[in-house]
This record gives structure tokens, C-alpha cells and sequence, in this order.
């Protein structure tokens, strides 16, 4: 395994330090390929599909690595032929971490009280 110059890249979009900047733009994580796609290439990915493309190698090979999780979840996106579809969507995260469940909106699955990070 090499650590190259863009593995380190996308760790360090998990630090906490820039936690809250990549949120704001892509969303929590675990981080989808177009999401870290479009921070990784300068946000041209729009018309570039071979950098999305990329981009999915190299998560492919961090997760044979063992540096990130892969966790699959169905997602409604948007398809240039058909509109918005359902799909099921990759989603990469630090091992141990990615944990992708639905919100009802209850207080079912919620556990009352106040949590802090460590």
C-alpha cells in the first residue's frame, strides 16, 4: 500500500479540524464518491466523469487497504435521463464509524440525553 498524496487528501476530510467546513459542503460522513469527487478535483466534476470515476478506484483501493469502511444505503439521486431515481449508494467512512441508519422522525430509535466528543 502506498499513501499517496490523495489518500491523505481524503483522510484528512475525517480530521474534526476541517469537519465542519467538509460538512458544509458535501454533508456528514460517511462521504459519497461525487461528494469527495467534487472536493478533490476543485469542484469540476460536473462534466468530468473519469475524475468521479478515479476518485472510486482510489476509495476502492483504501478500503482493500483497510484505511476506510464502505457501507452501502439506497438514496434518491438525481439521473440525467429520468430525473430523480432511487439507487443504492456507496458511502465511505473510517473503519468502524460507518453506521448509515433512516431517520423516522420518532423518538423510537433515539436515546434521550446529552452526549459529548471525544
Amino acid at each position: 500500500m502506498r499513501m499517496t498524496a490523495r489518500k491523505k487528501e481524503i483522510l484528512s476530510y475525517f480530521d474534526l479540524d476541517c469537519r465542519d467546513w467538509v460538512t458544509g459542503e458535501i454533508g456528514p460522513p460517511p462521504f459519497d464518491v461525487s461528494g469527495l469527487a467534487y472536493l478533490l478535483h476543485e469542484y469540476s466534476t460536473s462534466d468530468n466523469r473519469h475524475q468521479v470515476e478515479s476518485t472510486r478506484r482510489t476509495l476502492e483501493s483504501m478500503v482493500s487497504d483497510g484505511l476506510l469502511e464502505k457501507v452501502a444505503s439506497y438514496e434518491q439521486r438525481e439521473n440525467r435521463t429520468s430525473g430523480r431515481t432511487w439507487c443504492v449508494c456507496s458511502r465511505y467512512g473510517l473503519p468502524g464509524t460507518t453506521q448509515v441508519r433512516h431517520d423516522t422522525g420518532g423518538k423510537r430509535d433515539a436515546i434521550d440525553g446529552e452526549f459529548t466528543r471525544l
